[in-house]
């Protein structure tokens, strides 16, 4: 289950290199949650797909055309971005996030070229200077 759902991950967030402990991670929270179903049946016809280089267009026409698919396929995606996960299938949206490692791996961090709020990488204080490859006269 695990390489299906990394397989599939990679083509739906653009991101060739995933970390497979933490879509070890990911697989768990989304089958202990109402989301098992759903993302089960995704997998499901994911194996079913002709594995090449029309698999990303493959994974668009049976998979993310799919209206009884796409709000899983979206909680995949958000999944790997930012680590939240949806508490339930309805209208109401309720999110939890995973734990320190899920949330500051979260690919949206990369994307922005950002830290993650809560954790600058820097000791306390840090903001108080000026950055080492700043140049001098920079406001």
């Amino acid at each position: 289950m695990l390489e299906d759902f990394l397989a599939l991950s990679r083509i739906l967030t653009g991101f060739a290199s995933l970390d497979a402990g933490l879509g070890g991670q990911y697989v768990d929270r989304l089958m202990s949650s109402p989301w098992s179903v759903p993302v089960r049946q995704i997998l499901h016809q994911f194996r079913g797909l002709t594995p090449g280089a029309g698999l990303p267009a493959q994974v668009q026409q049976e998979i993310v055309d799919d209206d009884s698919l796409r709000p899983a396929v979206c909680q995949i995606v958000l999944l790997w971005y930012t680590s939240a996960l949806r508490d339930n299938l309805g209208p109401t949206i309720a999110l939890r996030y995973g734990n320190e490692q899920e949330y500051f791996s979260g690919l949206a961090w990369r994307i922005i070229g950002a830290h993650p709020p809560g954790l600058s990488g820097g000791y306390f204080g840090h903001w108080h200077y000026r950055p080492e490859n700043e140049p001098a006269g920079s406001p």
